[in-house]
């Protein structure tokens, strides 16, 4: 974590083979597949060393053949409709100040923009901006102004700041440092697509209030304060829709982040575009991010954070973070009416989530990194957060975390799960309703330690299981144990086989059985003829197994 080479080697190194795992969807027994199609030019996964900009010089210069410029002095200033072409270096500010209706195209072919007193790039009024850099071009945008410590509304909110729907574009090079508060800032929508864009920010790196679609490039946001991607408004659109939504369809993605890597106010989402393409997400927060500044004032420390659903369809994407990995708040109110539901959905695609857990320390007195240096309190640290959690098909894989899984209710319906956690691995906790672990199908596979008071599966309700294949371990007692439910475990289909204690209803057409899993090492289960190769860590107290197939076990 110390050594920033060994973490780009790494990051370059899992997202290759999360490029690898990616699907577009999911099957009951998790088979994957490869993403079709390319993600416009970002095969490479994108990393914080990959996207470098030489700043221009020369002198600067906007030239227009059906547009309209001003220029006073160093600040030139963009009133009307037109492609706007921008080569050279400017110390000083290029303003757009066209009609509500105007579309307007900015192309960066090769200019450095550098402005220590306001927003560098500043859109005060338009109907719509394009901002491109061009093929082969390399672009610099600089805010040099002072970290903000108070609120003037007549200063702009980020290097690039725009009161108007706002997309990124091009084949080029955009490289943008703000050392005043955002990186790339809109009111409205925000759209980034193809480029190659790195920026580095005091708080949020790129930040679309109404919305922000990443469809293709390749993207480094970093926040050494704040938030890495985040979306503020939850007020209705012209369709009748929440505002809010942070969606990736194409791209390779790399957030480093202070606070939360992705901030959603409604919806985040995951999925493949209509030709299939699908997105590479790297996300580090924390000192996990290596930007953090010492004096961070960030107090949540989330990888992916939507504040009504998550939904991963597609795609890949990689959590290391001190706080929950993937997170849905429930009841949080929004703008237009109504309150967050706190899903989270897999379908497809593949997660790998790493989370700050150490052992002895528990969720409600569990303290975070700040800045490599000090420590403050975090509200949990488990690897996937929510009132609901639906897993339906992908590859799940939780490295560490404090509870693997915990929600109201968690629904297994699909795919493959492995979970390593230092407290319970699974766990159904009170909420809005009855607690429920309900697995129908999928594979799931659930480690924690053999000693302590965890549980490998703890449900506050119950734990119903008709189908699917599940692997949990724990300890050997009554009050700690591998699988535990107050309103009892019953399993009336598929197989459970439990390394530790466990006592289940079976129902008809179930057989119990004893296997010799428990020892440490490299184990086989074979389930129906089919065949499922796991790994103890701990030798655990016993193999009990309730199963409606033949099982063996070596």
């Amino acid at each position: 974590m110390g050594n920033k080479l060994l973490k780009r080697i790494a990051a370059a190194l899992l997202c290759a083979l999360l490029l690898a795992l990616a699907a577009c969807g999911g099957s009951e027994n998790g088979s994957g597949g490869t993403p079709s199609g390319n993600d416009g030019g970002s095969e490479d996964a994108a990393t914080d060393s990959t996207i470098t900009a030489r700043e221009a010089e020369g002198e600067f210069t906007i030239t227009t053949a059906d547009g309209r410029v001003d220029r006073n002095g160093d600040v030139y200033t963009v009133t009307g409709a037109g492609t706007y072409t921008l080569r050279g270096r400017l110390s000083g500010q290029v303003i757009v100040s066209a009609g509500q209706d105007d579309e307007v195209a900015l192309d960066l072919s090769g200019t450095t923009i550098s402005c220590s007193t306001d927003s560098p790039l500043k859109i005060v009024s338009a109907g719509k901006v394009e901002i491109s850099a061009k093929k082969g071009t390399e672009n610099v945008i600089n805010d040099g102004r002072s970290a903000k410590t108070v609120e003037d509304e007549t200063l702009g909110e980020g290097a690039i700041s725009a009161e108007a729907d706002l997309k990124l574009k091009g084949a080029g090079t955009l490289v943008i440092n703000a050392g005043y508060n955002n990186g790339v800032y809109t009111s409205k929508d925000l759209i980034l697509q193809k480029l190659s864009l790195k920026v580095t920010a005091y708080k949020s790196a790129i930040k679309g209030n109404d919305s922000i679609t990443v469809k293709s490039g390749r993207i480094v946001a970093i926040s050494t304060d704040g938030d890495g991607i985040k979306t503020s408004n939850t007020n209705l659109n012209k369709n009748g829709r929440t505002r809010g939504d942070i969606t990736f369809t194409g791209g390779s993605i790399a957030v480093y982040a202070a606070g939360d890597g992705i901030q959603a106010a409604h919806n985040f989402e995951l999925c493949a575009d209509e030709e299939g393409n699908t997105a590479i997400v790297a996300v580090y927060t924390g000192t996990y991010s290596g930007y953090t500044s010492d004096s961070s004032q960030a107090d949540s420390f989330k990888g992916v954070k939507a504040q009504n659903e998550l939904n991963i369809r597609a795609g890949s994407i990689s959590v290391s973070s001190f706080d929950d990995g993937l997170h849905a708040d429930y009841g949080m109110a929004f703008d237009a009416g109504g309150s967050g539901e706190g899903i989270v959905n897999i379908l497809g695609g593949a997660v790998t989530i790493g989370v700050f857990a150490p052992e002895g320390k528990t969720g409600g007195g569990r303290t975070g990194p700040n800045g490599g240096r000090g420590q403050k309190a975090v509200s949990g640290a488990d690897g996937i957060h929510g009132s609901t959690v639906n897993i339906a098909g992908g590859n799940v894989n939780i490295d560490s975390a404090y509870e693997g899984m915990e929600a109201n209710v968690i629904n297994v319906s699909g795919g493959n799960t492995v979970i390593t956690a230092s407290d319970d691995g699974v766990n159904a906790c009170r909420g809005v309703t009855n607690p429920a672990v309900n697995i129908t199908g999928g594979f799931l596979d659930v480690s924690v330690s053999p000693h302590g008071d965890v549980d490998g599966i703890d449900s506050n309700g119950v734990y119903l299981q008709s189908g699917g294949v599940v692997i949990v371990r724990g300890p050997n007692s009554e009050m700690a144990a591998a699988v535990d439910a107050e309103q009892g475990v019953s399993v009336t289909g598929g197989t459970l086989a439990a390394m530790g204690y466990g006592k289940v209803q079976a129902g008809a057409g179930v057989s119990s059985l004893t296997l010799s899993l428990h020892s440490k090492g490299e184990h086989t289960i074979s389930v129906g003829g089919r065949e499922y190769a796991f790994t103890n860590s701990d030798d655990y107290g016993q193999t009990l197994c309730w199963s409606d197939s033949e099982v063996t076990g070596k």
